[in-house]
């Protein structure tokens, strides 16, 4: 399941992009995706986001950016014979800042890059009698993706986001950009 999803993003990544936000432009961006965990056998946990960014030049932008994981994020814990120690769900909730580059590829296509500092909670359930574990904590997170432009003021991304050295975020989002207010 894990590498057909991964070869489907790939797929999708290469015909996809966002808008070009110039000095002052703001812009919203909903976002669907699943979290990749290589832990414990770990499902795809789906999520759910919201991002707002703000122009200060044409090709950088900041963006503010939350993500919630809903759906999945099942795992299973095996001892170095194969048997099955430890079982449960876990979620993962994001909040970011993050600074990012958006390179013109054609008129209507970009590619995307992006750096910035991320809060992180992981809450895990479990089947031991210490019933799960809270995880909280700041890091560097980076990403980069493809966007295109579908009119005057919307654009799709499809994006991949490094989390922490053991999750990867892949995800597809719709723009609207707006002037400011």
């Amino acid at each position: 399941m894990k590498n057909y999803s991964i070869g489907l993003i790939i797929l999708l990544s290469a015909s996809a992009g966002n808008c070009w936000a110039e000095k002052g432009d703001q812009f919203l961006l909903g976002k669907l995706g699943f979290m990749s965990v290589d832990l414990h056998n770990a499902d795809p946990l789906y999520s759910m986001g919201v991002l707002y960014g703000y122009g200060i030049t044409s090709p950088i932008t900041v963006e503010a950016e939350l993500n919630l994981g809903l759906i999945g994020g099942a795992y299973a814990r095996e001892d170095s014979a194969g048997v099955q120690i430890e079982n449960g769900k876990f979620r993962v909730t994001t909040l970011a800042g993050y600074g990012v580059y958006r390179l013109p590829v054609t008129d209507l296509v970009y590619a995307k890059g992006k750096i910035g500092l991320l809060y992180e909670n992981v809450k895990r359930t479990s089947n031991l009698a210490d019933g799960g574990k809270t995880a909280r904590g700041f890091g560097i997170a980076g990403g980069i993706g493809v966007g295109a432009n579908l009119a005057e003021a919307f654009t799709v991304e499809l994006e991949m986001t490094g989390i922490d050295a053991d999750i990867i975020f892949y995800s597809a989002g719709l723009h609207y950009a707006f002037k400011g207010l």
